[in-house]
Order: structure tokens, then sequence, then C-alpha cells
């Protein structure tokens, strides 16, 4: 088997702490090199991780180390230039969520993945949990029926990342709780509601707690005292209409006055699905809902856990695709209507009108 060499941009963004086990998890991946802008912070990672070698620019990575793989791990507004770099130097680029800032960030992103004959994924690694996959091979049955309505939120009471870094900058993030966690929601609904076709998005958008430094999380590599930057959402609640006859409702919040929440709720004229890990605990977090035989029926969703974290089964799945020569599990063009719903959520926002996808 070749070994496939692999690099990481960007080494303060907690999905680092998570790819290059992932990676090392991988049967004939070997990682080589790390990269931040703060090239003292990428090198203290790169020695702590045990990776060879550590660059301030990831130009210049690309250049020397002639990669196979590469993990773009840097603030939200890199993503695309730095994703279609590694591509065109030749490797295959596994992107950090959320894909890009603009819907035609995202398309020119694909495009080049395409014209140069390289995979690109996104880390949507939610859809790699074992309970998701269980729920989406029960929707493939058919035993929901026909699905009309789906409900996602995931509820932070405190939990406002990286205060005053680029997680809170719009011109670095692009956006806060809905660009942050919302587009995990986001991809997890549409994947399992087999992505129809976006037709129109009205959103709000709320910033209660940031402009106050309250709601702060410990999470992030950069924190910085009140009175920081903050110009980004902390709760955003989202209306999407999907192909003919579909409703998806998506809400998101870093910070509020409720209790934490993760929530899926998936409606079908047969049989409903019902993700609560809160309500049900984490052995049995998701209840299937329906009728056997004239009576109402709540059953736990059986699964089976092999024991990997999330990140392992994703850049497995992707490293796996790129030797047999076909799609990973999270495809593009998929992450691409991500942003495009998150794009036209931001408009409708600011201007408080329904935004039209065609």
């Amino acid at each position: 088997m070749e070994t496939l060499r692999a690099g990481v941009i960007g080494a303060g963004f907690i999905a680092v702490r998570g790819h290059i086990p992932g990676y090392r998890a991988a049967p004939g991946v070997e990682v080589v090199a790390l990269c931040d802008v703060k090239e003292e912070r990428a090198r203290q990672v790169a020695q702590e991780l045990g990776i060879p070698r550590a660059y301030g620019d990831y130009r210049q990575m690309l250049e020397e180390e002639k990669l196979d793989l590469v993990s773009i791990c840097s603030p939200n507004a890199f993503h695309a230039q730095m994703t279609i770099d590694a591509l065109e130097a030749g490797a295959h680029v596994l992107c950090e969520k959320p894909m890009a800032l603009t819907f035609a960030d995202a398309q020119a992103m694909v495009e080049t993945s395409r014209r140069v004959g390289r995979t690109l994924t996104v880390g949507f690694h939610m859809r790699y949990g074992p309970v998701m996959q269980a729920a989406k091979s029960l929707i493939a049955s058919g035993r929901l029926g026909e699905i009309y309505y789906a409900k996602a939120n995931l509820w932070r009471r405190a939990g406002i990342p990286g205060y005053g870094s680029w997680f809170t900058n719009k011109d670095l993030a692009g956006g806060g709780a809905m660009m942050d966690i919302g587009c995990h929601m986001l991809d997890l609904s549409l994947w399992l509601l087999g992505h129809p076709q976006p037709r129109t998005v009205s959103a709000m958008c709320y910033a209660k707690f940031g402009p106050r430094a309250k709601g702060l999380g410990s999470w992030g590599a950069d924190h910085f005292p009140p009175g920081a930057r903050f110009d980004v959402d902390d709760l955003t609640t989202t209306f999407v209409r999907l192909g003919e006859d579909l409703t998806l409702i998506v809400e998101v919040s870093w910070a509020g006055h409720m209790p934490n929440a993760h929530q899926l709720q998936i409606l079908g004229s047969e049989g409903g699905l019902l993700y609560n890990p809160m309500l049900f605990g984490e052995e049995q977090p998701m209840r299937f809902l329906g009728e056997v035989s004239g009576e109402l029926v709540e059953e736990p969703l059986g699964f089976s856990d092999d024991g990997k974290t999330a990140y392992q089964r994703e850049i497995s799945d992707w490293v796996t695709a790129i030797r047999e020569g076909r799609e990973p599990l999270v495809k593009p063009e998929e992450a691409a209507m991500v942003v495009q719903i998150i794009e036209a959520a931001y408009r409708s926002a600011a201007t408080q009108k329904e935004v039209s996808l065609g």
C-alpha cells in the first residue's frame, strides 16, 4: 500500500486535535507537516503531536512537502483559497466546515476539484455518528413514509467560542452561531432528508450576549478581555422550504437563557424520528415513533458503535474513497448547498425578507 503524505493547515483550531489521530488511525497515512500563521504555535503543536515539520506559510508547505492529503483547519475566510491552492498543488483536500463564506466560493472549490481530478470533502463529521448512520438507513427503508417536516436545534446556554478572536469577527468567520454550529445541523438534516433542492429561506439573527461579553465558553485557542470585537450572531433561527412540500427549521444558539439542548425531529406520514440525548440518554439517544397494527409505538433506534471517533471515521472514509476511486460520504456539492442556505439566511435576516433560491 502506497503511503500517503498528509499536512494540516491551522494549529490553533480544535479540529486539528481530531484530524491528527484520525489520520494516524487510517492505514498507510503519515502526517509530515503542520502549518499556522503563528509559526511558533505551529512548532509547539507539531512537537506536542510528534509531527516532523512546521511552517508559517502554507504555500511553502505545499511546495516543499509534495503532499497527497491536506486538511484545511484555518479560520473560515481562508478555506476557499487554501483549498483551491492545495488542490492545484496536487493534494486531495479535507476542508473543515463551513466550506466557504459564499456560495460562489464554494462552487469555485467544487469546480477546481473536478478540473484537477482531486477529491474534495468537508468536515461534517456528525454524519459519521453510528446513531445518525442508523437513522439514515431507517429513512432509506421507507419506514417513515413521505417525509414532510424536520426541525433541528443545537443550544448552548453559555458557549461563545474564542471571544474576540476570529470566531467573533465577521470578516474572518463570516457569521457566528449559524456559521459555526448551524452548518452542522443544516448538513445533518439535509443529508437525512436526501438533499432536496432548497426553494426559499427566511431567518432572523440575534446578538444579545456576545456584545456584552456574556455567555462565553472556554472553547477556542484565543480569548480576549471584555470589549473585544463581536459582530456576529449568537442565535439564529432559519426556516427553509425544500423540494415540493418539505419544511426544515434550524435553530442554533451560542448563548441564551435556555438549557443546553441538541435535538433533531423528522416527521413522515408513517413514522417519525426524535434525536434527543439529553432526554433519552447517550446510550439510546434516538427514538422511532409510529403505528403498528393500529397501536402507537415508540421504540429506541438500535445502532452499533465501533468505538472510533467521528473524526477517525470521517478521515478513514475519505482516504478509502481516494484509494478506491469513489466519492466520500460528504460530497462537496452537498457542502456547497449548506453554504448557499446559510448565505441566504444571513441575507434574509439583514433585509428581513424571504430569500428565493429559485
